[in-house]
């Protein structure tokens, strides 16, 4: 590690007598050699500073060792010098276009990483030896790395922590950090700038922010902000050579006005228009809004007169011009702001000489003496102009401080950082208040100057080799009339968006599984784009850290499984339970700020929009304010109508909250092509010459890795021919050892279903207007401004495979597809009837529960309705994958996935009714072996085994429950290196198969007990396997109940349970059982009515004290469900 470079002459001692006393410490009598030359005695005190170096507060006594500066990477101002350069107003830069070494970036990366990973207590995690190895393959490869957002955040906060001439680091944990490394214009740079100006501002009480924009590249294609500041005023050069306005900002304003910009009358005080360069292309010019900036004019507490002087400032000082240098990455475009010290505004910007310098005028004023320095009357100035500033910010609400109060939260801070870090980088020259120096305690502190990573550096103005005659050139070329219209497109632009940034910001957000969620919340994107800012996101694609922003947010979540996130909201959720767990708040914008989220789900389901209630829950105890009650939509029960009356209550309640005016009757009734489709509002485009790539388009439709694998093996135990009949259906997949593929026991794989010929036929026999079966085809919908725009939900591919991959024809139709076919009707009294089930929410829900009737044979039942095929087919849900537990381990067969799936068929209306069948098991029963099924692997980690297998286990299944069970005991066989023998595989190939294997055997296995039940025992799979894990020691016992077994009555698992309840208490209780649990809904119910019965029963506790022993072993990871509805 390189040596800092100590600058003893930034202390506030005397140079010769500091270092005489350094090295008298160490023994050496250097004499007069102090005096002589610097450089020669920089390296004697190397040898105490190894060991840090004494820093002695000269009012207190107090001494203390930085040993900080031990980290520093780089170079300081004094470096290879023989002058300390260190009081240089820019004493070290970064060269114009400077690219870093790879080797650079790679050392630079580490220590950073390292750090970030020390903060976050997770130092040599397998998650920090896993990144180090990312970072260091994109360096090779790149030669530079994308930085995450929390690595960027805390970059943000260090280099402001490092920043050794900013006086006010006490707030640098609290900087609010802005990623806009996404932007690629200078329009975009300056959306995000307006963004940060606003939300920095916050009408008076500032907040600490930074904004990011994309780092250095190539050294050539650099995003700048070209101004010193993002809100500064400009200077004029009069003909008599003073200067009206800033002096220190002439030739920028001169640069401004040579790019286009013009202003009617100059002023002291005018406002500089924003230069932005993107990608290394030539600037841009853009002017703040007025109302964007806030200014104060200033007065005096005693002077009246004061005012008269027509003296402002503006609130927030925001550097713009420097670079910020994290982790080997430099990011040229990084504007940050704080607050202002009163004496930057008083001493400095008004009084310097070089500056506003009206210490003469004010003198004139006061009738002060000004004849000889003797009189102090600059010392008097300087004191009533500082007042005043602070009076005025004071009076109008700004946030601002004295140099006294900022001093003493400076030695705060440094004593604090001298315990923590053990240093401080400290530049005294800079620190030191411009006035009142001596009685601020900065004064009397002796300071260490080096500079650490992460850091904010001095750079080369962007705009210092311009060629500001080519500017002016190519700007006079333009013809009056078109600069005019320019202008007036500008200024539109401007008042529109000025007016559009005082909309209250709203975010949609969705997680949706099968893509309800997301079609509701695009009907309410719709509707609120007019009213509000309103934004939509997937969960998955959403800055969790952009709520703080929101004026309002607005969740509409689905819940898949056994009450757990879609995958789209998965780690969305896991955000929120980080935010939580860190005891952090999620600071909105104003008091305002609200949140309301609507559940969608099924009461079928034991855990209720059990996700949407998680989302509602965690928002308010992270803050927020509930606008509305949590409603949870029923799929049973007309979700269409909740949803409805949902939005229109949301609108309400935002409307009042921020003062809109609606007509709520326009607003309920204003259509779009997304809520009512017809057959002039949907169509289908033929793509001429384009091939079909269906696996491209699943993974497209669905945003997954979707693969192939081939049927090697099936078998069918049962009857599968009857409608009553049952079956088990078992299958072999060949993934021919796909990386997208791999697994563990208890993951699940995803099925893409295909809906078969005959009703494929009976489907485009009800439609008209179809398009040929094999041509290419893209469904297109109107917009709300009349323009035809692709179908994001599908994408392009043929007729044919829209119909058997896409389009979901067994599901029940929606009130809204009723709708169409009502207006699509011939006959009147089908039309009404139609027309009754897609208003009256109970006749709905009534006609639903009587019979299964899907789209199909409601075309049928209602003959006269020809509906358009384009309308009909951009209203059904997308066809979605099904989930199934996988029957295997890989360690067993690493090129195989096994499924066990029961077919689901049955008659509705208590056997009276039509046949239902799964589409999906119905699909897998037709399927031959050569056939290939798409498919993506899910991990289901919630239901993996336990990291203890010493802990004993006890699995309860039912019916195809039983796959992930043996996916399990496979594993186990392979742990314990006992040859494995598959009846099943046996079936298929009709051999004795025995992995080739290096066991990893241990006679420290907890038990396994199996709870298994299924109807018939003729229909018990698996059968011969699980007397063989009995006869090698994997599963200790089994345990089997059959419900339709012929004379003998039904027995289920948790009967079983009960009977051995003694065992499974003590178990649980005393021995750490996990316990896990795979079958349908209703079936998982009553397992767990079992559990806790038997908790209470043999725990000697009551009803209350056994359910929160249940709770707490959900939450301990040790109750693992499973839970499956038909497919």
């Amino acid at each position: 590690m390189k040596q800092a470079n100590l600058c003893p002459c930034t202390t506030g001692e005397n140079m010769t007598n500091r270092l005489t006393r350094q090295h008298q410490r160490v023994g050496k009598n250097i004499g007069t050699q102090v005096i002589s030359g610097l450089p020669t005695f920089c390296p004697e005190m190397w040898l105490e500073d190894r060991h840090g170096v004494e820093l002695r507060n000269h009012t207190t006594g107090k001494v203390f060792v930085d040993k900080l500066f031990l980290k520093n990477i780089c170079e300081g101002p004094c470096s290879e010098q023989e002058v300390c350069a260190s009081s240089r107003m820019v004493s070290r830069q970064v060269p114009d276009n400077y690219k870093r070494p790879k080797e650079k970036v790679l050392q630079q990366a580490k220590e950073f990483l390292d750090g970030f990973f020390r903060n976050s207590k997770k130092f040599g995690s397998e998650e920090h030896i896993s990144r180090l190895l990312e970072v260091h393959k994109d360096i090779e490869d790149t030669s530079r790395y994308h930085l995450t957002y929390d690595e960027l955040v805390y970059g943000c906060g260090m280099a402001w922590r490092n920043a050794p001439r900013c006086v006010a680091r006490v707030q640098w944990s609290t900087l609010k950090v802005f990623d806009a490394r996404h932007v690629q214009t200078a329009q975009e740079m300056f959306h995000s700038i307006i963004e940060h100006i606003n939300y920095a501002t916050n009408q008076g009480r500032l907040r600490s922010v930074i904004t990011v924009f994309p780092p250095r590249t190539d050294g050539q294609s650099d995003f700048r902000v070209w101004n010193s500041q993002l809100i500064s005023y400009a200077g004029y050069r009069n003909p008599d050579g003073t200067i009206k306005g800033d002096p220190s900002n002439v030739q920028f304003t001169e640069l401004c006005l040579s790019l286009g910009w013009q202003i009617e009358q100059t002023t002291r005080f005018d406002i500089l228009p924003l230069v932005l360069q993107a990608k290394g292309l030539p600037p841009e010019i853009f002017v703040i809004p007025d109302d964007v900036v806030l200014q104060i004019p200033l007065a005096h507490p005693s002077f009246p007169w004061f005012q008269e002087l027509g003296l402002r400032w503006y609130a927030l000082p925001a550097v713009a011009n420097m670079l910020f240098d994290c982790g080997g990455i430099q990011f040229p475009a990084a504007p940050f702001n704080g607050w202002y010290m009163g004496t930057e505004i008083g001493s400095r910007d008004l009084c310097d000489p070089q500056r506003y310098d009206i210490s003469e005028t004010v003198a004139s004023k006061m009738e002060l003496d000004t004849s000889s320095h003797t009189t102090l009357w600059k010392d008097t100035v300087l004191l009533e102009v500082n007042k005043a500033v602070l009076y005025s910010y004071q009076m109008c609400g700004v946030t601002t401080w004295d140099h006294h109060t900022a001093s003493e939260s400076f030695m705060q801070f440094y004593e604090n950082e001298m315990k923590t870090r053990g240093g401080c980088p400290a530049d005294w020259i800079w620190l030191v208040p411009p006035m009142s120096s001596s009685i601020s305690p900065l004064f009397h502190q002796e300071m260490a100057l080096y500079f650490l990573k992460p850091s904010f550096e001095y750079q080369t103005a962007a705009w210092s080799n311009t060629p500001k005659k080519l500017a002016v050139k190519q700007i006079a070329k333009r013809t009056p009339k078109f600069r005019a219209v320019m202008i007036a497109v500008r200024l539109c632009s401007y008042l529109y968006h000025s007016r559009w940034l005082k909309r209250p910001k709203v975010v949609l957000l969705f997680a949706s599984q099968s893509g309800k969620a997301e079609n509701f919340a695009t009907k309410a994107f719709v509707k609120f784009k007019s009213l509000f800012q309103a934004k939509l996101y997937c969960m998955a694609d959403y800055d969790i850290n952009q709520l703080q922003d929101q004026h309002a947010t607005i969740a509409i979540v689905s819940t898949f499984g056994d009450g757990e996130a879609p995958s789209n909201g998965d780690e969305f959720k896991k955000s929120l339970v980080k935010i939580k767990e860190e005891n952090s708040k999620i600071r909105f914008v104003n008091k305002s700020s609200c949140f309301a989220v609507l559940g969608l789900g099924s009461t079928a389901y034991p855990n209720f929009c059990a996700f949407g209630k998680f989302v509602d829950n965690i928002f308010q105890e992270l803050g927020g304010t509930r606008l509305l009650a949590l409603n949870c939509a029923d799929e049973l029960n007309n979700q269409e109508k909740a949803f409805q009356t949902w939005l229109l209550d949301v609108t309400n309640e935002l409307c009042k909250q921020y003062l809109i005016r609606v007509d709520n009757s326009n607003f309920v009734n204003k259509g779009s092509s997304f809520d009512q489709l017809n057959t002039v509002s949907a169509r289908f485009s033929v793509i001429e010459g384009g091939k079909e790539d269906v696996l491209q388009v699943l993974s497209d439709v669905h945003h997954k890795e979707v693969s192939l694998a081939r049927v090697s093996g099936k078998s069918i135990i049962g009857d599968s021919g009857s409608s009553e009949g049952h079956a088990t259906i078992f299958l072999q997949l060949n993934t021919f050892n796909s990386e997208n593929l791999k697994y563990k026991p208890g993951d699940h794989l995803a099925v893409f279903p295909r809906n078969n010929q005959d009703i494929i036929q009976r489907f485009t026999l009800r439609l008209k207007n179809c398009p040929a079966t094999r041509s290419l085809i893209q469904l297109q919908v109107q917009n709300p401004n009349q323009k035809w725009q692709n179908w994001k939900k599908i994408a392009p591919c043929t007729f044919e495979t829209l119909l058997s991959r896409f389009v979901d024809l067994t599901g029940s139709p929606s009130q809204d597809t009723l709708r169409l076919l009502a207006s699509s009707a011939i006959d009147q009294t089908e039309k009404a009837q139609l027309n009754i089930l897609a208003e009256d929410s109970a006749s709905y829900k009534q006609w639903v529960s009587l019979g299964y009737a899907n789209i199909v044979d409601v075309l049928e039942d209602f003959s006269s309705v020809r509906v358009d095929a384009a309308a009909l087919i951009s209203i059904l849900p997308v066809l979605q994958p099904r989930f199934y537990s996988i029957s295997s381990s890989a360690a067993i067969v690493p090129t195989e996935i096994h499924l066990t799936a029961s077919v689901v068929r049955y008659r509705t209306l208590d056997g009276k009714g039509r046949v239902f069948k799964g589409l999906c098991t119905s699909y897998l029963e037709e399927i031959r072996r050569g056939d290939f099924v798409a498919c993506y692997f899910k991990s289901n980690p919630s239901f993996h085994l336990p990291l203890y297998p010493s802990k004993p286990m006890i699995w309860i299944a039912a019916g195809s429950g039983i796959a992930p069970f043996r996916g399990f005991w496979q594993q186990r066989c392979f742990e314990k290196g006992v040859p494995f023998h598959s009846t099943f595989i046996t079936k298929v190939w009709g051999k004795f198969w025995k992995p080739n294997i290096q066991h990893q055997a241990s006679n420290r296995y907890g038990s396994i007990y199996l709870f298994y039940g299924c109807k018939e025992k003729a229909l018990q799979p698996f059968s011969s396997e699980m007397d063989a894990m009995i006869h090698h020691k994997i599963i200790s016992r089994t345990f089997f109940a059959f419900s339709r077994e012929k004379g003998k009555s039904k027995c289920y698992v948790q009967d079983l349970l009960w009977k051995d309840g003694p065992r499974v208490s003590a178990q649980i209780l005393n021995e750490g059982a996990y316990v896990y649990v795979c079958g349908r809904l209703a079936m998982a119910a009553q397992v767990e009515k079992t559990i806790i019965k038997i908790i209470c029963q043999y725990g000697n506790i009551n009803q209350d004290e056994a359910e929160m022993v249940f709770k707490n072993l959900k939450a301990e990871g040790r109750y693992k469900t499973d839970v499956f509805g038909a497919s």
